[in-house]
């Protein structure tokens, strides 16, 4: 029988030696940082979730050829005060790192410490946004069928 754990490890073999040595620091890291974490290998990350839901993903680490991201579901939301963080989306933020000495900066347990901590009420927030969204989508959906035994066409004829 294969664990999880023997899965990431055998996942990080595909890189190259120092992004793996990378990865594994982030990876120990976490699994300290998060306790009670769910750890899952979702879409070639190394996911840290509330739950074994990728939608209750809080933060994971992803390998590259030439460096590890380690992104932040809620990352704007986080107090970055060495202004690591990366990214203008809406939610998300994320630090590259190349070196093994990056991946140990003090800095990146807090900010994964402090994800885990606003993950807890960030996550019901957007489950939340999600069933308004799916709700709005199918009210507009319903709005937009032709009533039976209706002849006209709703494409434009040209």
């Amino acid at each position: 029988m294969i664990h999880l754990v023997d899965a990431i490890e055998a996942y990080l073999t595909n890189y190259p030696d120092e992004i793996a040595r990378i990865a594994s620091q982030l990876r120990n890291m976490a699994r300290h940082t998060l306790p009670g974490a769910h750890e899952f290998l979702y879409y070639e990350t190394i996911s840290y979730s509330l739950s074994d839901s990728p939608i209750e993903r809080i933060c994971y680490i992803s390998p590259a050829e030439k460096y590890v991201t380690l992104g932040f579901s809620f990352g704007a939301r986080l107090n970055d005060q060495d202004h690591l963080l990366k990214g203008k989306t809406k939610r998300a933020r994320r630090v590259k790192l190349k070196t093994l000495d990056e991946a140990k900066n003090k800095a990146l347990k807090k900010l994964v410490e402090e994800a885990w901590t606003d993950g807890a009420s960030s996550v019901p927030i957007l489950k939340q946004e999600m069933r308004q969204r799916r709700a709005l989508t199918r009210k507009r959906s319903k709005q937009r069928k032709p009533k039976k035994g209706s002849t006209r066409s709703r494409r434009r004829k040209r």
